[in-house]
């Protein structure tokens, strides 16, 4: 009995954290940085040529994401949870965000992987539809 608990703990140690770990519960679920944003209006469109550095984060239930404009004049963040129906609807609701007013707020997107992309569509209750698209942080 001693060898055979031996063995387990010796097997346990060396195969380690990886032996453990959960897969992916969906093709969202990991780490993300903002590639490029239109803001489109009614009555204009625009295009952030320059994309500030952002990363959303994504786990089989929450999400949160974080941005710093390049000056650090400006920080912004939000998060909570979100579900993912069949592979393209992906609904944020807001837990927490830098801007109140979204707070509770529930956001729908399509949802798009193609490749290490991701293409997030959705419209905004203040009646603009954002267009983003995120690659995934290996």
């Amino acid at each position: 009995m001693k060898h055979i608990l031996s063995i387990l703990f010796l097997v346990a140690i060396l195969a380690g954290p990886a032996a453990f770990a959960q897969a992916p519960a969906n093709h969202l679920e990991g780490s993300w940085r903002i590639v490029s944003q239109r803001s489109v209006y009614p009555d204009t469109v625009i295009v952030t040529l320059n994309v500030p550095p952002s990363i959303k984060i994504l786990n089989s239930t929450h999400f949160s994401w974080g941005y710093q404009s390049a000056n650090g004049a400006e920080v912004l963040a939000g998060g909570g949870r979100y579900t993912l129906e069949g592979d393209t609807l992906y609904t944020e609701y807001l837990e927490y965000h830098t801007s109140e007013v979204l707070v509770g707020e529930e956001l729908r997107f399509s949802a798009r992987v193609v490749g290490d992309l991701w293409y997030h569509v959705g419209e905004f209750p203040s009646g603009f539809r954002l267009e983003e698209v995120w690659r995934r942080i290996e």
